[in-house]
């Protein structure tokens, strides 16, 4: 499904890097790993079609997977763009899918500014630099990275757990 509709490399790694970051949360809050991660990388199948029009996104994700997944996953799809959906995120997978995916990008950024561009170069503290230097990757929104706060992680444990559930996938992302 990712293959037919997603032709972006970059969007496919991101894609792979929210549902890893996503399959960590699960373990940690004793929740379905595959459910977890199965959102995490669905959740922006629409994103091609619907990067011009940000009132759209989401919507179309939803629909696209309509009948193959719980009816809690097309709800948190849905709410990872509530700005626009207005679906209020309002449980830990919601809060948590808004969090790993602004959380991916900052780590990546962070690895691709290490000397050899490679995830194992880069710390928690690393990472947690990055976050607090707003000229840095500057599309990326901290307060939706705080959600994680939201599901009963602080920041730095947020920044780590993340970062290691990279880590375990950095031949995917390339990195």
């Amino acid at each position: 499904m990712i293959d037919e509709n997603i032709e972006t490399d970059n969007l496919k790694k991101h894609m792979w890097a929210v549902a890893q970051i996503m399959r960590e949360l699960a373990v940690e809050l004793d929740k379905d790993e595959n459910k977890w991660e199965i959102l995490g990388l669905v959740h922006d199948l629409d994103y091609e079609q619907t990067k011009d029009n940000p009132e759209f996104h989401a919507e179309k994700s939803a629909e696209m997977v309509e009948g193959m997944v719980p009816e809690d996953v097309i709800r948190a799809i849905k709410s990872h763009n509530h700005k626009y959906t207005g679906v209020e995120p309002k449980n830990d997978m919601e809060n948590a899918l808004i969090a790993a995916d602004a959380v991916s990008g900052l780590i990546v950024a962070t690895a691709l500014v290490m000397p050899n561009s490679k995830l194992e170069e880069a710390r928690p503290e690393s990472v947690e630099k990055k976050f607090d230097d707003s000229s840095f990757a500057k599309n990326i929104d901290r307060d939706r990275v705080l959600y994680c706060e939201k599901i009963g992680l602080n920041r730095n444990d947020f920044l780590e757990l993340s970062l290691n559930a990279l880590k375990d996938i950095d031949d995917k992302l390339g990195l």
